[in-house]
């Protein structure tokens, strides 16, 4: 009678599993390029410069632009007869009515433009 309560203690036959299924060895590579837009302001930002690939603070360069001189003369005629032409120069003073155009400080590449 021992014999047969140690057998029933044993635990089930191992069976081993075999999987006909023969796994996949040349899977295709995906490679995605994600582009992020720049949003770029008046006032220097940080951004990756893709040149160097630093992370960088803009700098700023303001540049004249056709709406600058657009401003300028519609100014000068309004202010024509008042005898304040001097005023068309605000214009070509304020950073608004200019173009923001963002360097790297490092490599000096052009990263892009605000207007």
């Amino acid at each position: 009678m021992t014999t047969v309560a140690q057998n029933s203690e044993l635990p089930p036959p191992y069976t081993e599993r075999v999987d006909t299924v023969q796994p996949v060895t040349n899977q295709p590579i995906v490679l995605q390029t994600v582009i992020i837009p720049l949003t770029l302001k008046r006032t220097p930002v940080y951004v990756n410069c893709p040149n160097c690939n630093e992370r960088i603070l803009t700098t700023v360069q303001h540049t004249n632009t056709q709406k600058t001189h657009m401003i300028a003369g519609f100014v000068c005629g309004l202010t024509l007869c008042c005898m304040l032409c001097c005023l068309s120069a605000i214009p070509y003073i304020i950073p608004t009515c200019k173009k923001t155009e963002h360097y790297c400080p490092n490599c000096k590449s052009y990263i892009g433009t605000y207007s």
